[in-house]
């Protein structure tokens, strides 16, 4: 994440790193999960949704916080690991 940050950042003025988590309950993908980053505007992310993962500050939604609840998000060789 902070690579990202490093290499595109000065491209987003105002705007700050979003982690989303999905999990797929119903469909051909149903029990498989993913992540992404994205862009978000620091003016519609409410305080209580950023965090800093090491000392790079991302945006969690509401759904990716409610889809990782009771789950430990842990960043470990380049890839995001989501533990029970």
């Amino acid at each position: 994440m902070s690579e990202k940050h490093l290499q595109e950042g000065s491209f987003h003025g105002g705007e700050l790193l979003a982690l989303e988590y999905v999990r797929c309950r119903e469909g051909p993908q149903a029990g498989n999960a993913w992540w992404q980053l994205t862009w978000v505007s620091l003016l519609s992310t409410p305080a209580h949704h950023r965090f800093f993962v090491g000392e790079t500050e991302i945006a969690l939604s509401r759904q990716t916080l409610t889809g990782l609840a009771g789950h430990l998000l842990h960043y470990s060789g380049g890839q995001v690991v989501v533990k029970r």
